[in-house]
Formats: structure tokens, C-alpha cells, sequence
């Protein structure tokens, strides 16, 4: 592997580290909001002005909100595919998430729906080579850390 190619490399994985930091940002923001609050102490923690966090994350916290305080019963996929839209892929490809378009006050809107069928048949079944929980780099070890367990909204 060339030089460059190595350094194509890095900078996807950078990329994605960015992406995923920025949707642990949100969700961290639109929780501090629900727990009473505000944009100004959320920008003091990120050490920016209350403007720029909010021009950078309102929308995707605005979702958020609103799929929690929505009575969807599966808000849990619905904030996947918004933080983690290539996960929610996966899952529709394997066949554990099935989506629906569903008419909605006029207007079709696009349904994610858990295939317990799919998901027991894999448990069943487990696949024998586990995903890698670390990810290495030369000189630079991160561990995968899954997200804490939140209580049903």
C-alpha cells in the first residue's frame, strides 16, 4: 500500500469518526434539552458560542426531540436511521427491519418495523466470526464503545 493511498485511508476514517462524534453531540444536546437545559450551558461545555452549536446541530436535535416525544413504537430504529443510516441499511438488508410506507394525516411516510421472524431465525443461527471490537492504526487503539442503555421514552 502506497503512501498516499494510507493517507486516503486515514482521512476516511477520520471522516468517520467526525460523523459519529457529531451524532453523539446531538443526542447529548437534545437529552441535556429535555432535562430543562439550554443551548447556552450545552455551547459552554463544547467550548463554542451558543450560536454556533446551534446553527451546526439544531436540526438534527430538533429530530430528535421529535421522534422521543412522538408516540412511534419504534423510536429506537427511527433514531438509528438518523444517527446511523448505514446501520439501519444493514439491518433492512439482512431483513430485520422492514420498511413501510404508511399514510400519515394525508401523506405516505416511510415506517421502519422490527422482523422478529428474521431476527430469532440469526439467533438461532449465530454467525461464527464476531465483529471486531477494536479498531488499530499505527500507533492508535480505539475501542468500540456501544451506547448506554436509556430507559423507554
Amino acid at each position: 500500500m502506497s503512501a498516499l493511498e494510507e493517507l486516503l485511508g486515514a482521512l476516511s476514517r477520520l471522516s468517520a469518526l467526525e460523523k459519529e462524534i457529531k451524532a453523539q453531540r446531538a443526542l447529548l444536546i437534545a437529552e441535556h434539552l429535555a432535562r430543562g437545559g439550554t443551548w447556552q450551558k450545552a455551547a459552554e461545555a463544547c467550548g463554542c458560542k451558543k450560536q454556533t452549536l446551534h446553527k451546526a446541530h439544531h436540526a438534527m436535535v430538533d429530530a430528535l426531540s421529535g421522534i422521543c416525544n412522538g408516540s412511534s413504537g419504534e423510536k429506537a430504529l427511527r433514531v438509528m436511521q438518523l444517527l446511523h443510516p448505514q446501520a439501519v441499511d444493514s439491518l433492512i438488508i439482512k431483513g430485520h427491519v422492514e420498511p413501510q410506507l404508511v399514510p400519515v394525516n394525508g401523506r405516505l411516510r416511510l415506517v421502519l418495523r422490527r422482523n422478529p421472524a428474521a431476527i430469532a431465525s440469526d439467533a438461532e443461527f449465530p454467525q461464527r466470526r464476531r465483529p471486531r471490537s477494536v479498531v488499530q492504526s499505527e500507533g492508535l487503539q480505539l475501542r468500540a464503545v456501544p451506547l448506554s442503555r436509556r430507559g423507554k421514552t
